[in-house]
C-alpha cells in the first residue's frame, strides 16, 4: 500500500517473553519455504485461504492449525480489531535477505503489511526506499510496500517476525494519522490473557469472480495518472498508452452492463483483457510508473489478472467455460472471429515469451 512515508512506527506494543515461547513449539519440518525460493526465507500461514497451509490470496480467510496452537498471538490479532487477511509468521535465516522488490498485486494494492518482530537483534535492517529502521522485538511496524523495499538479516541468529495484513477501518488510518512522529512516544501494551477466547475477524469476500466496472476505473485512473506524473515517459507515449487503457475501461463496462458475473460472459471478459495486455506489451519498455517499475507490469499484476477469479465460482461453472474457449469470439476491435489473437492456436507459443503454450499463459483463464 501506498503511504505518505516509508516507515511507521504505531503506538502498540506485545509480550516478546510470551510471543517466543509460542513459537518455539514449531519444528523445522513446519516452516515452508518461499514460494519463490529466496534463500533463508520461510513461513509458517497463520490465516490463509481456507485455514490451509498455501500461499493463496483468493477465497476466505480462516485460522491454520497452526494459529490454533498459539493462544497469545491468536490475542495479538484480534487486538487490531480489523477483518484480518493473510497472516504468517516469517523466518528469516542469520546471513541472508529479502531482495529488493515491491508489492504490486491487488491484493496489496489496498492493504497495509504489519511487522511484530518476535526474534530480532540490532543488526537486522529493513530498508524502504533510502529509508532504513531497525524493528525492535515487541513493536509494530507499518511501511510503503508500493516503493521497493529489503530486509538484511546481517546477524548471527535467526529472525522472525509476525505479518499481518488487513485493508484498515477509519479507526485504523485516524490512529496513523495521528502520529506526527516516526517513533512513538507512549504505546499500548496487549498483556496475555491466559484461556482467554478471542474473536479474529477474517476476510469473506476478497475478490469478485469478474472485477465491478468501477473497480476496474479507479485502478486504471490511478495507474494512468502515476504514468502521467512519471518523468520518464514522453508525451506521446502516455497519451497512447493512456488511450489504450480508457478503451479497455469502457469495453469491459459494456460487457458488465449485458453479463454482470454471469458464466456465458467469462470468454468475452477474457478476451477483452487478453487482447489489452497483448497490445499493451508494445510499451514494455516505454511507459513505467514513479517508483521505476513498468507500467505494463502493474497493469497485468494490478488490473489485467485479478479482474477474473472463476476459481471462485463453483466448480461445474468453470469447466463449461473452459469449453466454450475454443469456440469463436466476435471481436469488433480487431476485426477477428477467434477468441484467439490473429496467427495463434491455443497450442501456440504464448505472444509473450515466456516459453509457454498460449493456453497455458496470457490464454489461461484465471
Amino acid at each position: 500500500m501506498k503511504l505518505k512515508r516509508e516507515f511507521y512506527r504505531l503506538p502498540l506494543q506485545f509480550d516478546v517473553a510470551r510471543m517466543q515461547q509460542e513459537i518455539a513449539q514449531f519444528t523445522d519440518a513446519e516452516w515452508v519455504p518461499h514460494h519463490e525460493n529466496f534463500a533463508g526465507n520461510s513461513a509458517i500461514p497463520l490465516i490463509s485461504v481456507n485455514g490451509e497451509f498455501n500461499n493463496d490470496f483468493k477465497g476466505a480467510m480462516l485460522p491454520t492449525s497452526a494459529l490454533l496452537r498459539c493462544e497469545y498471538l491468536q490475542q495479538v490479532i484480534a487486538s487490531f480489531g480489523e477483518v484480518i487477511g493473510r497472516t504468517r509468521l516469517m523466518r528469516l535465516d542469520s546471513g541472508c535477505e529479502v531482495p529488493l522488490h515491491s508489492d504490486i498485486n491487488h491484493h496489496w494494492y489496498k492493504r497495509v503489511r504489519v511487522h511484530i518482530p518476535i526474534v530480532t537483534t540490532e543488526d537486522v535492517v529493513f530498508q524502504c526506499n533510502d529509508e532504513r529502521v531497525h524493528m525492535a522485538a515487541g513493536d509494530c511496524w507499518i511501511f510503503d510496500s508500493w516503493k521497493f523495499h529489503k530486509v538484511e538479516n546481517n546477524s548471527d541468529q535467526t529472525r522472525i517476525h509476525l505479518v499481518v495484513d488487513f485493508a484498515g477501518s477509519s479507526r485504523f488510518w485516524a490512529m496513523v494519522e495521528q502520529m506526527d512522529e516516526q517513533i512513538a512516544t507512549s504505546a499500548k501494551f496487549t498483556h496475555y490473557q491466559p484461556q482467554h477466547t478471542v474473536n479474529i475477524r477474517t476476510e469473506k469476500h476478497n475478490y469478485q469472480i469478474i472485477m465491478s466496472p468501477g473497480e476496474v476505473e479507479l485502478l486504471v485512473n490511478d495507474l494512468v495518472a502515476d504514468v502521467q506524473s512519471c518523468q520518464l515517459n514522453t508525451t506521446p507515449i502516455k497519451a497512447s498508452f493512456s488511450q489504450l487503457l480508457k478503451g479497455f475501461v469502457a469495453d469491459w463496462r459494456e460487457l458488465w452492463f449485458l453479463y454482470g458475473e454471469e458464466n456465458t460472459g467469462w470468454p468475452l471478459f477474457h478476451h477483452l483483457r487478453d487482447e489489452t495486455l497483448k497490445q499493451a506489451s508494445q510499451y514494455d519498455k516505454e511507459v513505467f510508473i514513479s517508483n521505476g517499475t513498468s507500467a505494463v507490469k502493474i497493469l497485468a499484476q494490478l488490473i489485467i489478472g485479478p479482474s477474473m477469479n472463476v476459481a471462485l465460482a463453483p466448480q461445474h461453472t468453470i469447466s463449461s467455460v473452459e469449453k466454450s474457449m475454443d469456440t469463436p469470439l466476435p471481436d469488433k476491435r480487431i476485426g477477428t472471429t477467434t477468441g484467439i489473437p490473429i496467427g495463434l492456436t491455443r497450442n501456440s507459443p504464448c505472444y509473450c515469451s515466456s516459453g509457454d503454450k498460449y493456453k497455458n499463459c496470457h490464454g489461461k483463464i484465471t
